[in-house]
């Protein structure tokens, strides 16, 4: 088969291009330290790395947002905290006011300090977080308690009413919620949000407080309180309500005592959710590093082998060219 010096030089000319093609390309991923630099260069990795970097900037987001619920749920457990050491020093003056030794003036006074520790536990459950109120259910914006005539209201609705549809609003609000994605799978049915899908951040200061009615006693520790504080300015006193009061009252204390312990399981929750999503982090970015990011020593090995063949292509172009010459001078 007779092959001529025309096909040597075009078959040369194409095996030299594609030599400093690969070479630089092989220049390009050392300085760049990437695999590709455009999709079409190796598109299924192009999608890979697109899948990646959407999960990675997702897990962004849910840290975001637990970030933010860890610092509201803070807030909300340093007021609570701060409310059952309330209860706790008035819990201590009942059974200080109930003794039998304590004289009617200090009754009366115990009384007084009983109205002003009403007053703090109202402060503490109207706390803030910025400009967010931590108890207000899904109403954050406006102040959710207030005493009235010495009687706790909670968005102008009397917490101690027996009206029915009183009690199945103040139920309602109870149950409202503030549902955050922490990437547990956020979805949707029939319009409202999968249950377990999304945390909610939302709630009712009714829940540590209490509210309503059972067998004609208070359930709300703040207007316990203020009825104890009645009591105890009465001569003489009827020690068996109070006692019935104080009753009551250790109740609701330890009702809100519960509601701290609750409010702590969800912060160790969120701060291992926390854990899981940093761990996420850096496992994601080390999946794009290696789909994205070449290894540089692999890649400086690669790119002395393409030197050394584009310049082997060049010497053995300079014998190609001397015996045209040659064959030319014939």
């Amino acid at each position: 088969m007779r092959i001529t010096t025309n096909q040597v030089l075009r078959n040369y000319q194409t095996n030299l291009s594609k030599s400093a093609v690969e070479l630089d390309s092989a220049r390009n991923r050392v300085m760049t330290k990437r695999n590709f630099n455009k999709v079409s260069e190796d598109p299924a990795s192009a999608a890979k790395a697109y899948k990646l970097r959407k999960e990675y900037l997702d897990n962004d987001n849910y840290l975001d947002n637990v970030q933010s619920v860890i610092s509201h749920f803070d807030a909300a457990e340093s007021s609570a905290m701060q409310m059952t050491e309330i209860a706790k020093g008035a819990n201590a003056l009942i059974l200080e006011g109930i003794n039998g030794t304590a004289s009617e003036e200090q009754r009366k006074t115990i009384a007084t300090s009983l109205r002003k520790m009403q007053e703090s536990l109202v402060m503490s459950a109207n706390s803030k977080l910025g400009e967010t109120f931590l108890f207000g259910g899904e109403t954050t914006d406006s102040v959710p308690f207030e005493l009235v005539d010495g009687k706790l209201q909670y968005f102008g609705l009397d917490v101690s009413s027996t009206d029915p549809d009183v009690q199945a609003k103040l139920k309602d609000m109870v149950g409202e919620e503030i549902l955050v994605d922490l990437g547990f799978g956020m979805s949707f049915s029939g319009g409202s949000v999968v249950g377990n899908s999304a945390f909610n951040t939302a709630f009712s200061g009714l829940s540590p407080l209490g509210f309503g009615q059972k067998d004609g006693m208070d359930q709300n520790i703040v207007n316990l309180l203020g009825e104890v504080a009645d009591e105890l300015e009465k001569n003489p006193v009827d020690k068996e309500k109070l006692n019935d009061l104080s009753k009551q009252f250790d109740q609701s204390r330890s009702n809100l005592t519960d509601f701290v312990t609750v409010l702590g399981t969800k912060s160790n929750f969120l701060e291992s959710t926390k854990n899981r999503l940093d761990d996420n982090r850096i496992t994601l970015n080390e999946e794009i590093v290696s789909v994205e990011h070449v290894n540089l020593a692999e890649a400086i090995t690669s790119y002395s082998w393409a030197q050394f063949a584009y310049n082997a292509a060049l010497k053995v172009g300079n014998s190609i060219l001397s015996q045209s010459f040659i064959d030319f001078m014939r």
